[in-house]
């Protein structure tokens, strides 16, 4: 026989900042690993599309959404 039980705590204001902070920190690493899949598109002997220029500034613009890092709207990759 399993029991399962479960409890609810209020965080504290630090608890909630080390968790908004690591969410945060999470976030910017798969913004920039999407970023560096792109930096071939930046190299001086390619014209970047302006679809991938959009794509990309819109990554850039990820820290600056409503709610980051807790609701992020990603961008589509151009194809």
């Amino acid at each position: 026989v399993w029991v399962i039980t479960k409890s609810v705590e209020q965080l504290t204001a630090d608890q909630i900042t080390s968790y908004t902070n690591t969410a945060a920190k999470r976030a910017r690493i798969a913004r920039t690993e999407l970023l560096q899949e792109t930096d071939w598109c930046a190299c001086s002997d390619v014209t970047m599309s302006a679809e991938m220029t959009t794509y990309r500034q819109a990554l850039r613009d990820i820290p600056q959404q409503n709610n980051f890092p807790h609701s992020i709207s990603w961008p589509e990759k151009p194809a």
